[in-house]
């Protein structure tokens, strides 16, 4: 049974190094890494649109990323206001910000048509954004690509807001485990079942370990092993390369 955590942020200021041994500490054989949010732009200026040092700094973490893509690395692409199309070796997209972080450049040419290409190559989106945008974002994806909603909503709106707003009826959204509540776990499981449920530690906020061993109090047998790695492999066999 592959265990696979679908939530790590990794990066030159956060190298491989210092999640590895909590993986191996929870039996955790590999997952999903992309950059560092700090790497890609100035979360803490909200007029900021970008600059050269940010510009380096993406082309340099995504480099870094590059070097790690192996059988069980799987590397997504953090997209930014340059739009820049990932590479080959990139397995999906970190799509995030927060409130009062600085705006994705929406409505323009450049980011309509990074849109195509994700979906051309059926790429998932790891989608953190506010809740209008999330609902706006999910549904320019709908039926081409899917979207992961880290966290079970927790940065999206929240997870009841989601759920009454029905996104978690369309087939293509999932959402990871990541800091989740037991209780939103549980209860998604027994509305929609457990095909669209990942494991995630969204370290180093997240503790691995234990983000793991929840999962493990929560599921068992055949549902333990989707949550913790078939369902990934699954999604990531599904991405096509141009």
């Amino acid at each position: 049974m592959p265990v696979l955590d679908s939530h790590v942020h990794c990066g030159l200021t956060l190298p491989l190094e210092k999640v590895k041994p909590l993986w191996e500490a929870g039996g955790i054989e590999g997952g999903v890494l992309f950059s560092p949010v700090e790497e890609i732009y100035n979360r803490y200026d909200r007029g900021f649109i970008d600059s050269p040092f940010y510009a380096e700094s993406r082309n340099s973490v995504h480099q870094y990323l590059e070097s790690l893509h192996s059988e069980k690395l799987y590397i997504f692409w953090f997209v930014w206001n340059d739009f820049k199309r990932p590479g080959l070796n990139f397995s999906g997209i970190k799509w995030h910000r927060h409130m009062e972080e600085p705006d994705y450049l929406y409505g323009t040419k450049e980011c309509e048509e990074i849109i195509e290409h994700i979906c051309e190559r059926r790429m998932p989106v790891i989608l953190e954004e506010e809740f209008s945008r999330t609902l706006m974002m999910v549904k320019k994806f709908k039926g081409r690509s899917i979207t992961i909603i880290p966290h079970f909503g927790g940065l999206n709106g929240g997870y009841e807001r989601l759920k009454d707003a029905g996104l978690f009826e369309d087939p293509m959204v999932y959402v990871d485990t990541a800091l989740a509540g037991p209780s939103q776990i549980e209860d998604f499981a027994k509305t929609y079942g457990v095909d669209r449920i990942l494991f995630g530690s969204d370290f180093p906020f997240g503790d691995p370990v234990y983000e793991c061993s929840k999962v493990k109090k929560i599921f068992s047998g055949k549902e333990l092993q989707q949550v913790l790695g078939d369902n990934l492999v699954k999604l990531l066999s599904s991405q096509q390369k141009p």
